[in-house]
């Protein structure tokens, strides 16, 4: 992300109940056939889930390896695009970085959603998008918007003011560079950080810590990966604090909608923002 400047009335239970595991025998349509256990809902299919399946807590732990992996490769392709450009700030170096970094990401939803859920990132993680999606994703970033303003109020003067827009400024009077970089910033970040921090992670932690808690600890977590885009060390407070806020709007936008599309909405407005901020 960017960080801008600016009851059913029946007396009878629904089937036998000598004990939770018998089986209740009947026919079925040739007479020939016994089927076992309860009855399927009314109008529900026994081979459509009712729920979306549950991330165990201990998948969490993949994050961590992922993201290293992640970071890894992106200093395997700031590397290449260093040699290819000759410029270790430029667009291609940036784009080859950034694509390792969400290959990490990406490797890891995906092995999680395999090894622990259904392998579909929309039942796992609510990858998808809805129209009412386009109201969440304009409430929530202006939420986001004015949470960041307040940090950058209470920081502002001091050595703890900080911003990570050099990513784009540094682009200016480049105009190829700058499409590719604002293309980044308005539809990479967006999409890979919101399905590995409010999707993957998100889902994992609230197994263990609840609802609530795992939109606060995921948005920790998303702000600390951010450490190291300010232009001084002590920026670093303003950026990771702002993220880390914003974080948290995004995270309880996932909640509520049970989606991810509104906050994927929103993170892209929100770099929008920052964008034209810079510019």
């Amino acid at each position: 992300m960017l960080w801008p400047n600016g009851a059913t009335g029946r007396d009878d239970p629904p089937w036998p109940t000598e004990a939770p595991w018998a089986a209740s025998e009947s026919s079925g349509p040739s007479g020939g056939i016994p089927t076992y256990g309860p009855p399927p809902h009314p109008g529900r299919s026994r081979d459509v889930p009712s729920a979306r399946p549950s991330i165990p807590a201990r998948a969490a732990w993949c994050a961590v390896p992922g993201l290293l992996a992640g970071y890894a490769l992106a200093i395997v392709g700031a590397t290449i695009g260093d040699a290819l450009s000759g410029s270790a700030t430029g667009p291609v170096t940036t784009l080859l970085s950034e694509m390792g970094l969400w290959a990490g990401m990406l490797g890891t939803v995906i092995f999680v959603s395999r090894r622990y859920g259904s392998a579909s990132l929309r039942r796992d993680f609510g990858l998808e998008i809805r129209g009412t999606d386009v109201l969440w994703g304009f409430a929530a970033v202006a939420a986001a918007l004015i949470v960041s303003e307040i940090v950058v109020v209470v920081f502002a003067g001091t050595k703890f003011a900080g911003s990570n827009d050099q990513i784009i400024s540094q682009q200016k009077g480049h105009e190829a560079g700058l499409v590719i970089l604002t293309l980044i910033v308005e539809l990479g970040a967006p999409f890979f950080e919101e399905l590995f921090f409010r999707g993957f992670l998100r889902t994992a932690l609230q197994e263990r810590f609840g609802a609530a808690g795992a939109v606060w600890l995921q948005a920790g977590f998303f702000g600390f990966a951010h450490v190291g885009e300010s232009k001084t060390a002590a920026g670093n407070v303003t950026v990771v604090l702002a993220l880390f806020l914003v974080g948290v709007v995004l995270g309880y936008t996932a909640k509520l909608t049970r989606r991810l599309g509104a906050g994927m909405l929103a993170h892209c407005l929100f770099n929008l923002v920052a964008v034209a901020s810079v510019l």
